[in-house]
């Protein structure tokens, strides 16, 4: 409760995944974090830092032609009600890169592009983490076996970079994981049932934007949402087919988001509990799932490489390999 009240003081932009969903998702993966994360990241600081910058790859759109046509699809992917992506190829397992996806894609008279690669933007961040923290690990290893000034110096200036960039990464890379919670953004029927087959009669209105924005600021709790996120979950699997699960988990909560609307003369509008509820059970589950990936990425970092010829982080922090500025900057 405190780690919520804390959050809810936050200043919250006036633009409403939307704004303050994004905000607030962010914020709270950082606030929930177990100890064994650096402390760094668990800061009152981190939380607030990370959260602004869960808006980011929204703010960035518009920035122009190439820009907005390259990233602008990394916000969802299109399912259909057989599992399929777009029609085409399954959403799990998923295809081994987005260059495979895009070839499935255009071999089904699709592209990513169309499709949506919101499962490759997420599993993409999740690997760049996994690797700052490895460079983390062994930046504070190298900083205090240092034998000489020079190492000294260079380790503080690589420790202290790699904690801004993982703020950075984290915070931009989480959009993603919390555009994966909104069932809109992992559906064909992203805003309006659509052009397809529609026995239960749901609704063709727009309700997208107002789902995602003006709903979340206006009618539900950071509170609520903090305490409706669940215990961390250990897929035991690796991280792609974790994603792939994650997509496929928002995907079934579609036809209810549709129920849910077609039971409401004007859904999303007022604070109608059910509503509520399962917007707030949304948001939760985007937090519980950028926390959980978070620490998978700290975890699987211990076994990871860094330096050049790799160095195992293993045999760094075991005293195995002692590292000095040239294991990083040797040319």
């Amino acid at each position: 409760m405190a780690g919520a009240a804390a959050i809810s003081l936050a200043p919250l932009p006036a633009l409403a995944w939307g704004h303050t969903g994004h905000v607030e998702i962010s914020e709270l993966a950082i606030a929930t974090l177990p100890t064994e994360l650096p402390q760094f990241l668990r800061s009152s600081a981190s939380d607030t830092e990370v959260g602004q910058l869960g808006p980011e790859p929204d703010i960035s759109k518009t920035a122009g032609t190439i820009h907005d046509a390259e990233r602008d699809a990394g916000h969802f992917i299109d399912v259909d009600d057989a599992g399929l992506v777009n029609g085409v190829s399954p959403l799990a397992p998923l295809a081994a890169t987005r260059e495979a996806f895009d070839t499935a894609q255009r071999a089904g008279g699709s592209t990513q592009y169309a499709a949506g690669y919101l499962p490759y933007n997420i599993v993409d961040g999740w690997q760049q983490l996994r690797k700052d923290f490895a460079y983390f690990r062994a930046d504070k290893v190298g900083l205090a076996t240092a034998t000489s000034d020079a190492d000294r110096g260079f380790f503080q200036v690589q420790l202290e970079l790699r904690r801004k960039l993982i703020l950075r990464d984290i915070g931009v890379w989480s959009h993603y994981v919390g555009d994966g919670s909104q069932p809109l953004h992992v559906s064909v029927h992203y805003n309006g049932w659509g052009k397809y087959p529609n026995p239960q009669n749901f609704t063709q209105a727009h309700i997208h934007a107002q789902f995602e924005g003006a709903f979340v600021k206006q009618f539900t709790s950071i509170d609520d949402i903090f305490f409706a996120i669940k215990p961390y979950h250990d897929c035991g699997c690796p991280i792609e087919q974790r994603v792939a699960q994650y997509m496929q988990a928002t995907a079934g909560q579609v036809v209810p988001l549709y129920t849910l609307a077609k039971a409401d003369p004007a859904p999303f509008t007022t604070p109608v509990k059910a509503e509520v509820r399962f917007v707030t059970q949304r948001l939760a589950a985007g937090a519980a799932e950028l926390r959980d990936e978070i620490v998978d990425a700290w975890r699987s970092s211990a076994t990871w490489t860094v330096g050049y010829p790799l160095i195992s982080v293993a045999d760094i922090e075991s005293g195995k390999v002692h590292l000095t500025q040239s294991s990083y900057a040797g040319d």
